[in-house]
């Protein structure tokens, strides 16, 4: 059990080091659009839509998580571990290098514009940072499902959405520590920095997850030679490929997975725009804006796993998902009242959006295995994560674009969130059909995670 846990934690490490450097950036939203005579780089809300946008745009048109699933269950968590990590330091430092020594003031001429919702001309500075981001963003969303079949490998039959919960916890508390601290790093050692030091963090995580290699490898070879059951790390790509037309027929999956792009579209994007909606809507300084969307992630810390731990000896999971589902629409419509005005208001619409983004992950993660056979699961999450991507790659960029568009952008403030609201309110009916689908299928969404032992 000891060495279960020790584990849990350490490969959580490795992926709370990603979600440092995911949103390292966020909250320097506006410094960023700041023109460069003031000290900013000048960004317009469309070259921050698209750079927030890009962490998935070679996840979408290369594939990659597609191809990174079907890798994962071919040739196994090790190999495409250390793949994955590597990806993310490279691209962590790519970023950095053109925050730190491109000139804001070169820009260039694309071609492709995804019908608008890329600049046709912008910064070299934000096209090389977001080449940097997308590579990132392929590493981490890798890594994100090979961390998922890990706590899968070794909790089966155990606390298995507790891990879940800890290790999406730990995630946030990456989120949080980025949002909290990046403004004061930013302002103390320049605008570059933040990003240094989340590339730093991602250094540590890559040795951490060669120290898991080691780890996982002694844990194979211990049950081999007990004769023990253990899952198989790899499959014959024959196999893999199977394993793909047996997820697209799954209907439970495809709920999942809508669920999925719904909920995160109507939060994560936010993230993104939130220090931006909280200084247009309530005249308060970026440092304070940061603190008060902090509030979301660092409110996930200790419920995610609560809520682990009550799906896990109580069951309840599609319910837990429509519970969340439906704070976080009400959270987004609250915000976008125009009447709603005050600072502690919008602290405590951020602590329920808390509730509500510890809700759903800690439900929606450990369902997944009870949909899909464990030898497809790196497939399934992949696609998953696929799917996922869309959202977070179209939303920021339509969101930035509608921002530049309005003559004045503090008028923007109600339109934002009401689309962040109506992903909420999909998500909604999403888990209304899973719940419904649950009965019929017997899944066993609404059931406890842990075996209890015969007596």
């Amino acid at each position: 059990m000891k060495l279960r846990w020790s584990t849990l934690f350490l490969v959580a490490i490795v992926m709370m080091m990603g979600y440092v450097f995911w949103d390292i950036a966020s909250p320097l939203s506006t410094t960023l659009r700041t023109p460069v005579s003031e000290g900013g780089m000048g960004w317009t809300s469309a070259e921050y839509g698209f750079y927030a946008g890009s962490y998935s745009i070679f996840n979408i048109f290369l594939l990659m998580l597609f191809f990174g699933g079907i890798i994962l269950d071919k040739a196994g968590i090790r190999f495409t571990g250390l793949l994955a990590t590597g990806m993310m330091l490279v691209g962590a430092f790519v970023n950095y290098h053109a925050i730190a020594s491109i000139s804001p003031s070169t820009e260039v001429h694309l071609v492709f514009t995804l019908f608008g919702l890329i600049p046709s001309d912008m910064k070299l500075q934000v096209l090389v940072s977001a080449l940097g981001f997308g590579l990132f963003g392929v590493g981490c969303d890798i890594t994100g499902i090979t961390v998922s079949k890990i706590v899968t490998k070794w909790f089966t039959g155990h606390e298995l959405a507790s891990a879940m919960g800890v290790q999406v916890a730990m995630a946030r508390l990456g989120t949080a520590s980025a949002i909290s601290f990046s403004p004061l790093i930013a302002a103390t050692f320049g605008l570059s920095a933040p990003l240094l030091v989340g590339a730093v963090f991602l250094l540590f995580g890559f040795v951490l997850f060669i120290t898991y290699v080691f780890m996982d490898r002694r844990f194979d070879k211990k049950h081999i030679a007990s004769k023990a059951s253990i899952p198989k790390d790899s499959q014959p790509l024959s196999i893999v490929l199977k394993g793909v037309i047996l997820i697209l027929r799954n209907p439970g999956f495809w709920l999942i997975a809508f669920l999925c792009v719904f909920f995160y579209s109507s939060v994560r994007p936010f993230l993104k725009f939130a220090t931006d909606v909280l200084v247009s809507k309530y005249g308060i300084t970026e440092t304070t804006a940061g603190w008060i969307v902090s509030i979301l992630p660092y409110g996930t810390i200790i419920l995610t796993p609560l809520f682990g731990s009550i799906y896990d000896r109580i069951g309840r999971g599609a319910t837990l998902m429509l519970v969340g589902c439906s704070l976080v629409a009400v959270c987004h419509l609250l915000m976008a009242l125009p009447i709603a005005t005050t600072p502690w208001l919008a602290a405590i619409i951020m602590f329920l959006h808390g509730i509500a983004f510890s809700l759903v992950p800690s439900a929606l993660w450990p369902s997944v295995p009870k949909i899909v056979p464990l030898s497809q699961l790196g497939t399934a999450y992949s696609i998953i994560y696929y799917i996922q991507n869309l959202g977070l790659m179209l939303v920021p960029m339509f969101v930035g674009n509608m921002i530049d568009e309005a003559q004045q952008p503090s008028s923007t403030v109600t339109p934002t969130m009401l689309v962040f609201a109506l992903f909420g309110i999909l998500a909604v009916v999403t888990a209304i059909l899973l719940l419904y689908l649950d009965k019929r299928q017997h899944y066993g969404l609404e059931k406890a995670n842990i075996k209890k032992s015969k007596q």
